[in-house]
C-alpha cells in the first residue's frame, strides 16, 4: 500500500467551508504517482502504458482546510487488460472518502488496449 499526504489548499474549500467534492479525484490522481513509478519508472509520456477508464468516489465525512489528508492507495483487482486501484482518504483518523480507478493497459501508438505484462502483474499484486 502506498501512502500520500495531501495538504489541503485554501482554494479547495467551498462556500460551506469544507473541501469541495471535486477535489478528491485530483488528490487520488496525485496519489497514483507511486504506483505509476512502480509500473513505469521513467514516467516518460512518450511510452506511457495506461489510460484511465473509470473512476468513482464515495464520501463519508466532510474534509476541512488546515488539516492534512492521508491517502492510502492499493490495488484490489488485476485482470487481463486492466487493474483497479483503490484510494482511501483519511483526516484525523476518520475515513472521509473512498474511490476507485480502473486503469487499462494501453498502447497510445496503436490506440488500443493490450494484455498487462506478467512482470507488471507481479508488481501490482504486491500492493
Amino acid at each position: 500500500m502506498f501512502k500520500t499526504t495531501i495538504e489541503p489548499r485554501f482554494s479547495e474549500t467551498d462556500s460551506l467551508g469544507h473541501i469541495n467534492h471535486t477535489v478528491f479525484p485530483v488528490w487520488f490522481n496525485d496519489a497514483r504517482k507511486d504506483l505509476f513509478k512502480l509500473i513505469h519508472p521513467s514516467l516518460t509520456p512518450k511510452d506511457w502504458p495506461v489510460i484511465l477508464a473509470h473512476i468513482n468516489v464515495d464520501f463519508f465525512h466532510q474534509a476541512h482546510y488546515e488539516t492534512n489528508v492521508l491517502i492510502n492507495t492499493g490495488v484490489t483487482k488485476i485482470g487481463t487488460k486492466s487493474f483497479t486501484v483503490v484510494h482511501e482518504a483519511w483526516q484525523q483518523d476518520t475515513l472521509i472518502a473512498r474511490g476507485e480507478a480502473v486503469m487499462v493497459w494501453y498502447d497510445y501508438q496503436q490506440q488500443e488496449s493490450g494484455a498487462i505484462p506478467e512482470e507488471i502483474k507481479s508488481l501490482l499484486a504486491q500492493h
